[in-house]
């Protein structure tokens, strides 16, 4: 009987007996059977043997002096790298309580003297296969313990996948909503007054004629910011705007900023006071921080009621960043609009003191350049008292 030819290499057997005859016979007969076969004649000896070369099996005799076979397979369980050995008894000794003895100490098998060849290799040939077998289906385990790993995190990877789609989706939705709710108020608006223009230019007055042109332009300024806002964030969202930081003064910002608004703050009679640190100077893109600008002041003048009050600030945080507030004495938000205030799919728009158009989407807008901007936008209101939104923006390069 020959051993498994599609065994990757010889299968090891160590032969343990005191009995120099009887180790001659079986290592014989084990090698002419294609084994790799060692032989030792005590128990000590087999013990450091396993120590240091892990054979694939093991037949060890029973009745040995110094150290039996079952003190010497106990021994060998000792070792955690040589527990899946299979160890198979070589015994005389055939009663029930001895067989059970062997089994206790660690033993797969016994076979008795004296044996038969053909016995010997058909249980040493099954044993190694059963190890074999073991050795394979933990291979399998752990191959199906990766693989569910595996697909745990996929299922992971493609949850959040998909909740990041369905955001998106909610996000695009909620883009187009605006587009076709705010853009429509104006437009129409627009559209409306340029009629009546046209049709009426001769039979209405000079004094109609200044109050419908001034509404128009109203109405197509308003337009034309939420057009701007729009624009600026479907570009920052795809990816299209690129960040080119200089260093700029943040009187200039805020001069720029407040330029735009002018008329619309002394329609509404406000008073706007500047507090700006002396030569404060930002380290952020021009543009970028330009549209912060614009939507903050807007906000506040559209916000606050006539004969109100704006402050804008600007100050040295640290070394490193510097802060520019805009606050109002305006209606403030409530505190079921202040979680949605950043979130493309809540509606938060709502009209001005003075009926004043807005979408929600400039605030989004400049969170989303802040953050561009290694910097961050934070806020704090109270309804009937004002805001004060917070910009934080490096004041020099980062490293």
């Amino acid at each position: 009987m020959n051993v498994d030819t599609n065994a990757p290499y010889p299968a090891s057997v160590l032969v343990v007996d005191d009995n120099p005859r009887n180790l001659q016979l079986i290592s014989t007969l084990l090698a002419k059977s294609g084994y790799k076969v060692s032989a030792v004649n005590s128990g000590i000896k087999a013990i450091k043997f396993v120590k240091e070369k892990k054979p694939d099996l093991i037949l060890l005799d029973v009745m040995m002096p110094e150290m039996n076979g079952y003190e010497t397979c106990n021994q060998i369980r000792l070792d955690a790298e040589a527990d899946e050995i299979p160890i198979i008894f070589l015994t005389a000794k055939s009663e029930i309580e001895d067989i059970i003895t062997g089994f206790k100490q660690g033993a797969v098998d016994y076979i008795t003297k004296p044996f038969k060849s053909e016995e010997v290799l058909i249980r040493l040939k099954t044993h190694l296969q059963l190890r074999a077998s073991r050795a394979q289906l933990r291979e399998k385990n752990a191959e199906l313990e990766k693989l569910n790993k595996e697909l745990i995190e996929t299922r992971a990877i493609i949850k959040e996948d998909a909740n990041r789609l369905k955001a998106l989706n909610a996000e695009k939705d909620r883009f187009f909503s605006i587009i076709a709710h705010d853009l429509r108020g104006p437009l129409s608006g627009t559209m409306g007054l340029a009629e009546i223009l046209s049709n009426n230019a001769r039979d209405i007055s000079i004094e109609d004629i200044v109050e419908y042109s001034t509404a128009l332009y109203s109405s197509t300024s308003d337009m034309y910011k939420l057009l701007l806002n729009l624009l600026d964030w479907a570009r920052l969202q795809m990816g299209l705007v690129s960040y080119k930081p200089t260093d700029i003064k943040a009187t200039q910002l805020i001069q720029e900023g407040l330029s735009m608004y002018e008329a619309m703050a002394k329609e509404k009679k406000l008073t706007i006071n500047q507090n700006v640190e002396d030569d404060l100077t930002l380290y952020v893109d021009h543009n970028m921080i330009n549209s912060i600008m614009r939507n903050l002041i807007s906000n506040a003048i559209k916000f606050t009621p006539k004969n109100g009050k704006i402050e804008i600030r600007a100050f040295s945080n640290s070394p490193d960043t510097s802060i520019i507030e805009v606050s109002d004495s305006g209606i403030g938000i409530p505190l079921y609009m202040q979680d949605k205030l950043f979130r493309l799919d809540e509606n938060v728009s709502r009209s001005g003191t003075e009926g004043e158009e807005s979408t929600g989407i400039g605030l989004l807008l400049c969170r989303d350049i802040a953050e561009k901007n290694k910097g961050k936008l934070s806020f704090e209101s109270e309804e009937g008292i004002g805001s004060t939104f917070r910009v934080e923006l490096p004041a020099i390069k980062a490293e």
